[in-house]
């Protein structure tokens, strides 16, 4: 049974204060592990409190009319927490997260415990519940509401680029037939964060894992629906022409409907779904090589990254993919990211800087889309998690840089200790969090 973290009232670091008088340091809160393994926890909200835009995004929600706090309990506790946690102290000190734990009970209606142990996990409750009360904030309470009115009739367009959540982007996905060249309809999802799966080696770059992330992949067996289309109406007409003579008309009467069902799809939408139309065919399955890619159609203000280190054996066991990942400090995404125009042949680049509008290749799918066009994909790295040990027993650590400084914070709990950014850059990254820089 799952060991529930405890809510008690914040204590303070029993560390010894040598010195406090004459040192002219300056640090942040700690925060308490009470036993429970909730390093995770610990972790994660310490390289959250380095996110700038982030904070900022919180303070405009938390203090914001749209709803009632009861509505927001995580936006409030987060924002609160994080503030907090960039107070500048004279001396160590350190507190127990409570208000994070009453509101991941309240929103999500779970229960940080030991058995848990992973700093993403907790990282996209958090973003999740986030994301759950900002939609009940933004549902109109009425029609008659005289706060809705106002809004819908005001110009709100700058409110509604502030309001954007800068840890939610949006990515571009295309599948192409190798076969008959169709393009299926660009995919958008959003995302607020990236996970990657490390490669079994001993030393990658980050800049091999995105560029392998964006890349073209191929897939085997893929149902084309332009070439199941084409294969069904082939076997119809046969079947028509072979049963000419057929004395049973009203088969050949819904066959010769199912043809005229099939023509009209190939015409008009290839991706509608017919099944349910066809009275005595079915589609045929086929089985093509296509083309995948997947690139940023919309950069966040804060782009996350997650090293799935999990390695599944045979036998069931689970290891810990040692890889070490070299990141660097700050990381341009423009080669990653679509130019507003996506390209639809299977062999060509979903998107590229030197896109021409007038390229027949090109399909103005993103058009419509603010922002689409990258202007800034520059980033600098703001914290990493890092995990010690292996993949049953381990602690996480973050490195967190300091506002408006280039120095860094080792956070370990209560533990604090300043660091250079050579050491930074050497740690075993879990996770890692580049902002665009907000001066």
């Amino acid at each position: 049974m799952a060991t529930p973290f405890i809510i008690s009232t914040p204590k303070r670091s029993k560390r010894k204060k040598k010195g406090i008088h004459k040192s002219k340091k300056t640090y942040v809160y700690g925060l308490v592990n009470q036993g429970n393994n909730v390093c995770f926890l610990n972790a994660v909200l310490q390289a959250l409190a380095a996110l700038h835009n982030l904070r900022i995004y919180l303070g405009r929600k938390a203090t914001s009319r749209d709803a009632q706090d009861e509505e927001r309990p995580m936006t409030i506790a987060l924002h609160e927490t994080l503030e907090k946690l960039n107070e500048p102290l004279a001396t160590r000190d350190s507190f127990v997260p409570n208000r994070i734990v009453w509101a991941l009970q309240a929103n999500a209606r779970r229960l940080i415990n030991r058995q848990q142990q992973d700093a993403h996990e907790l990282f996209q409750l958090l973003s999740e519940s986030l994301g759950l009360e900002d939609e009940v904030s933004r549902r109109p309470k009425s029609l008659l509401d005289i706060d809705t009115i106002r809004f819908l009739t005001g110009n709100n367009k700058a409110r509604l680029i502030c309001d954007r959540n800068p840890l939610v982007g949006l990515t571009a996905c295309r599948i192409s037939c190798m076969k008959c060249k169709y393009c299926g309809p660009i995919r958008h999802s959003t995302f607020d964060n990236i996970s990657i799966p490390l490669p079994k080696q001993q030393v990658v770059t980050l800049e091999n894992l995105l560029r392998t992330y964006s890349e073209i992949e191929f897939i085997d067996e893929y149902n084309c629906p332009q070439c199941s289309l084409f294969e069904t109406l082939a076997v119809v007409e046969k079947e028509l022409i072979d049963r000419k003579d057929d004395p049973n008309k009203e088969y050949l009467r819904k066959l010769n409907k199912d043809k005229q069902i099939i023509k009209t799809a190939l015409v008009t939408d290839v991706d509608k779904e017919i099944d349910s139309e066809l009275e005595v065919t079915k589609l045929a399955r086929v089985n093509f090589l296509a083309s995948k890619q997947t690139m940023f159609a919309k950069l966040p203000k804060v782009f996350a990254l997650h090293f799935s280190r999990s390695i599944y054996l045979q036998n069931g066991m689970t290891l810990k993919n040692p890889c070490s990942v070299l990141f660097p400090e700050k990381i341009d995404l423009t080669q990653y990211t679509t130019t507003g125009y996506l390209a639809t042949m299977p062999s060509e680049p979903l998107s590229s800087p030197s896109s021409s509008l007038s390229s027949p290749l090109l399909s103005p799918m993103l058009a419509g889309i603010e922002g689409a066009r990258p202007d800034e994909v520059h980033y600098r790295l703001k914290a990493i998690i890092a995990h010690i040990g292996d993949h049953k027993l381990g602690h996480f650590v973050t490195y967190r840089r300091r506002e408006g400084l280039d120095c860094w914070w080792r956070l370990s709990d209560e533990n604090i200790e300043e660091v250079k950014l050579s050491k930074v850059l050497e740690q075993e990254a879990y996770m890692l969090f580049y902002e665009k820089d907000h001066i």
